[in-house]
């Protein structure tokens, strides 16, 4: 099963290619670093950065039509808040996972291997 729907960026992007490619090399640039970020939060137990963190990343998620990811990131948040930091590592190792797999298929939406 897919982890990406490419369909709601195109809607966003009107059918422009080029445009879709931009926001796509966007997230392949950025991400890694802010997952960086979640799991470094992760091991500060810091909850309320960590809920933050898992937060912010959720638009950028949205636009890659990754659902499952936007999903697993707003329990992250709600978790970290309401049970603290520590009993994320779970979703959190999932996520970062999760996003490799999506990084993957957006590399392959460009032609990159």
């Amino acid at each position: 099963m897919a982890a990406t729907d490419l369909g709601y960026l195109e809607r966003f992007c009107k059918g422009d290619r080029a445009r879709m490619e931009k926001y796509i090399c966007m997230y392949l640039n950025a991400s890694p670093g802010l997952f960086a970020q979640l799991q470094e939060r992760l091991s500060a137990g810091d909850a309320e950065a960590l809920a933050v963190s898992a937060h912010s990343l959720r638009p950028q998620v949205n636009y890659m039509g990754a659902q499952g990811l936007f999903d697993l990131l707003t329990a992250i948040e709600h978790r970290a808040r309401a049970e603290g930091a520590e009993a994320c590592a779970a979703q959190v190792a999932e996520a970062c996972d999760l996003n490799e797999k999506v990084m993957a298929e957006l590399r392959s939406a460009l032609g990159h291997p």
